[in-house]
């Protein structure tokens, strides 16, 4: 893959991340009820995915003249990664929500994965490009990167909410 359109999508896989992190953060247990829950993290997802790709579009045309590469069916795919952090906190929080679950434990085991997620990272971009890093370093960079993330998400939740 390309580096820059590997950085696209280690891109959107941040965002995407902190994103639905961010959503996650003030839900309570009532707004799990009727999948309330579930569908603002999808619709956040969604809408996230269609703004970043449309402001991509935009983006690229300031670059220069030139078309897109692959044109808009390689944007949606690049920011596919922003869609794929909503899925599996949507289903936690539709089993909170059918009770098959409880509400907090759903909410917790969202924002453990997101977290998972965003600590492997440091992973995902040394597989694209290798570099001579320690092995362990690698690691504690992921959760390193994880912790800022959570940061900015908690601080998009204060001023946002």
């Amino acid at each position: 893959m390309p580096r820059e359109q590997a950085a696209t999508r280690i891109s959107a896989y941040v965002y995407g991340n902190i994103i639905t992190f961010a959503t996650l953060v003030p839900l309570t247990g009532d707004d799990l009820t009727h999948g309330h829950a579930a569908l603002l993290v999808l619709g956040v997802a969604a809408s996230t995915y269609a703004a970043h790709v449309f402001a991509d579009r935009v983006g690229h045309h300031v670059r220069g003249p030139e078309p897109v590469p692959g044109g808009l069916a390689h944007g949606l795919r690049d920011a596919l990664p922003i869609l794929s952090s909503a899925i599996v906190p949507a289903l936690l929080l539709l089993a909170g929500g059918a009770g098959w679950i409880t509400a907090r434990t759903a909410v917790t085991a969202s924002e453990i994965y997101l977290l998972v997620r965003m600590s492997l990272v440091g992973l995902l971009v040394e597989r694209l490009h290798p570099t001579e890093r320690a092995p362990g370093w690698t690691l504690v960079s992921g959760v390193l990167l994880a912790a800022a993330a959570a940061v900015v998400s908690l601080i998009k939740v204060a001023l946002g909410h």
